[in-house]
């Protein structure tokens, strides 16, 4: 969950406080207007409403009614988040992982094939952008710098294979592949751009977790630089090589090994620095990614739509503003004889109650 305006969900707590305040207000006029009418018991026999206790019911509705309206302010959306600015220029590294891990077929025909696919619907979604494309595994390496020629970029990542680096590059080396995008942002930065590094991998890194997500937060330290991530496979896994592929690999005990997906450490990654997580395996994880960077319409540039938080967020307060009017509606009579009022017999009904001096004549 993100919020566009999140400085306006400061107006939480004074909101609840002031609805608290007037219905605090309110139960102490009613008290006096119970006690005018003779005390609780008297009123209880006059109207329906509670006179003499805070509302509690009412409280509830209305402050959930201001919570869903001030979240409709601050222009809440949920999943994972937006990307990018709505009219900021937007420098973007992608850095795709190219292990033998990423030969895995346990997604539709395999992690390499998706994770161009992820390279090309990025580009997609940027036109006119600046684009760089690192390739990593035990150590990284630039292949396009950034540039405004997306098919540059497109001619190496379709180009690319699980198999592209010498043996002696095999593993996976999550955090200097940050790095080297980091790198080549600063390389190329003019004032004015947004920055994003998005990483496409399974995960599967050959370093202690926490140097990975120290590594994100460094390369995102000043808050300029943006680190999301595209996680490829699944967590059942599937093994290497085979189906064409080579032999398949085997542990020092000849058990084949497994690569599985490792959403902690991607989702960790995410956190530290300071973007979004989406599992773009399949067709909807990739057009939820693709969504996430195409721009977003500032205040009052379109949005309000049916698809738009803010709308279903108001209509839903309108509903528990009408709920709480209800709980003003008068109910069937309970005007009842008081058990010591005189008069108690079995003729007609006689009304107990005397009206006070100050209410008489």
């Amino acid at each position: 969950m993100t919020f566009a305006r999140p400085i306006l969900l400061l107006l939480l707590p004074v909101a609840i406080g002031l609805i608290a305040l007037a219905l605090a207000r309110t139960t102490r006029r009613l008290r006096r207007l119970a006690d005018g009418f003779g005390g609780e018991e008297a009123a209880g026999r006059l109207t329906t409403r509670e006179l003499v206790d805070f509302p509690r019911r009412r409280f509830r509705v209305l402050g959930l009614a201001v919570t869903v309206m001030v979240l409709a302010a601050a222009g809440v959306r949920f999943g994972p988040g937006i990307s990018l600015h709505a009219s900021r220029p937007v420098d973007v590294v992608v850095a795709l992982d190219i292990s033998s891990s990423m030969g895995a077929r346990d997604v539709p025909d395999g992690r390499m094939r998706r994770a161009k696919q992820v390279v090309g619907a990025l580009l997609d979604a940027l036109p006119g952008e600046r684009v760089g494309l690192v390739v990593f595994a035990d150590w990284p390496h630039t292949l396009a710098p950034i540039t405004d020629d997306h098919q540059v970029v497109r001619f190496f990542a379709d180009s690319l294979a699980e198999n592209f680096l010498g043996e002696r590059d095999q593993g996976t080396r999550v955090s200097a592949a940050i790095g080297e995008a980091r790198g080549q942002l600063d390389a190329r930065r003019e004032e004015g751009r947004e920055r994003v590094i998005v990483l496409v991998t399974d995960g599967e890194a050959h370093e202690d977790e926490l140097a990975v997500a120290d590594g994100a937060a460094l390369a995102a330290a000043g808050g300029d630089v943006r680190i999301w991530v595209a996680g490829i496979g699944t967590a059942e896994g599937a093994g290497l090589g085979g189906d064409g592929a080579g032999a398949p690999v085997t542990d020092a005990g000849g058990v084949p090994v497994v690569s599985r997906l490792n959403e902690r450490l991607l989702r960790g990654v995410a956190r530290a620095g300071g973007g979004g997580y989406l599992n773009a395996s399949d067709d909807r994880g990739l057009a939820e990614l693709a969504a996430r960077f195409r721009r977003v319409p500032e205040d009052g540039e379109g949005g309000g739509g049916s698809g738009d938080p803010a709308t279903w967020l108001t209509l839903l307060a309108l509903l528990l503003v009408a709920a709480d009017g209800l709980m003003d509606r008068p109910g069937r009579a309970r005007l009842r004889p008081s058990p010591t009022a005189p008069g108690r017999s079995r003729g007609p009904w006689r009304f107990p109650w005397t009206a006070p001096p100050e209410f008489r004549p």
